[in-house]
């Protein structure tokens, strides 16, 4: 009997679901990290939300056949030793595109409105009406990463009356993008943008990829939002630009340490604002995700169809 493994709560409504839609598959919930490898060893599938599978829990488990995560990351996973092991990894992308959207157009605004300053205002009792008020209709939104979540932001940016561009690994035309450049063109992004959206994984070609030279190109007006990983930008050389005013503001809610440390500077600057890694969570998000689990549960059990949101372990995602 094939056996599945989840490493959470995924709740009693949706062990049912997962138990009527896996063919007579043996269901295992395991929480207790003392008690996980114990499980692992015979599993055929699993389901995880805090990939806590190393290289050498791999080897002790022979029968390990498909990786279904929960978060559309899967940097954390031995990336090298499935790859060579031909183990199939499907992540949760697409779970997060609606929310992680109106988390992306909801920070837009803010910025536009100058929110964050006057929640400053609230909290020292300061009733100031001269806070500029902008609006995010005719400006420019570039978005780093066109995948599900990117395309998505392209589209709802669209109804807001903004002009969208984008970069990708890959370039090519897409729906709600006037025009979409490769990476090697990525600048062009942070030169003509007024808000700039990172949606970038934490790959090898990617860390670091953001830094000051491409803070300089942005306008002093321009805000950067950073939804992606922390990795992917050099934060010394973030603050830099936000203690200078090279950039006006940001948003973000992934960091290079993660929670952010209390003496980062990113704390005391007021013009930022700053989540903790919220961004892509949902009250819906198992609803959601279960819909992405048991579509690929069918085509796997069936042995044919294609499975959802399968990632390229050469390319980390």
């Amino acid at each position: 009997m094939k056996k599945i493994l989840v490493d959470f709560d995924l709740g009693k409504d949706h062990v049912e679901q997962l138990k009527k839609g896996c063919g007579g598959c043996d269901v295992v919930v395991c929480t207790d990290r003392a008690l996980f490898a114990e499980q692992f060893r015979d599993t055929e599938i699993l389901i995880t939300f805090f990939h806590t599978i190393t290289a050498e829990m791999l080897d002790d488990a022979p029968n390990l056949r498909w990786i279904q995560a929960m978060t559309a990351g899967i940097d954390m996973l031995p990336l090298d030793t499935l790859r060579q092991r031909g183990i199939i990894i499907t992540s949760g992308r697409g779970i997060h595109k609606i929310f992680m959207t109106e988390y992306a157009i909801a920070a837009m605004i803010n910025l536009a409105r100058n929110s964050h300053l006057m929640f400053r205002n609230q909290i020292e009792g300061r009733w100031n009406r001269s806070v500029p008020q902008g609006e995010i209709y005719g400006s420019t939104l570039g978005i780093l990463g066109l995948g599900s979540i990117g395309l998505e932001i392209a589209e709802r940016a669209s109804c807001f009356g903004m002009r969208v561009i984008g970069a990708k690994r890959t370039p090519q035309a897409a729906e709600y993008v006037e025009q979409v450049y490769g990476f090697d063109q990525m600048k062009e992004i942070f030169r003509q943008s007024d808000y700039v959206i990172n949606l970038l994984p934490d790959t090898v070609q990617t860390r670091g990829v953001i830094d000051k030279g491409c803070f300089d190109l942005m306008r002093k007006t321009a805000c950067f939002i950073n939804m992606g990983r922390g990795a992917t930008v050099k934060e010394e050389d973030l603050i830099t630009a936000l203690q200078k005013g090279t950039i006006r503001a940001l948003v973000s809610d992934v960091f290079t340490v993660e929670p952010l440390p209390t003496g980062s500077p990113l704390w005391t600057l007021d013009n930022v604002i700053i989540t903790p890694h919220v961004c892509g969570m949902s009250l819906k998000y198992m609803d959601r995700g279960m819909d992405i689990i048991l579509r690929n549960l069918e085509v796997y059990l069936a042995g044919s169809g294609k499975m959802e949101s399968v990632v390229d372990l050469t390319r980390g995602y």
